[in-house]
């Protein structure tokens, strides 16, 4: 009886979102239904994408704490192993950006 409310409970829950893989993806043989995999995977990527966006972030670019940051991304201990290659990706370009119109004045 009580298995039965779980059952309904997290079909209330996953099944719109399921739903959407559903309608891509036929079942095989009427029975083996591969759309949670698909599921799962969009979830993942998204989940990634959105750990490793910058927004989160407490300090603005223009305060001097961003720039303290950007200048030691592997000494922050806080930070998310995502964030802290955004911040090395940011502080090798801000180099190169540097670099190359450091040169033009």
């Amino acid at each position: 009886m009580i298995m039965m409310y779980v059952d309904m409970m997290c079909s209330t829950i996953s099944d719109p979102y399921l739903n959407i893989f559903r309608g891509l993806i036929p079942p095989l043989g009427g029975t083996l239904d591969l759309s949670p995999i698909l599921a799962f995977l969009v979830l993942n990527a998204l989940t990634s994408t959105a750990d490793a966006l910058p927004a989160e972030l407490s300090s603005s670019p223009a305060s001097g704490a961003s720039q303290q940051l950007i200048a030691s991304p592997t000494g922050i201990t806080n930070l998310s192993t995502p964030r802290k290659k955004w911040l090395t990706r940011l502080q090798g370009s801000n180099n190169n950006t540097t670099k190359s119109s450091g040169g033009v004045s």
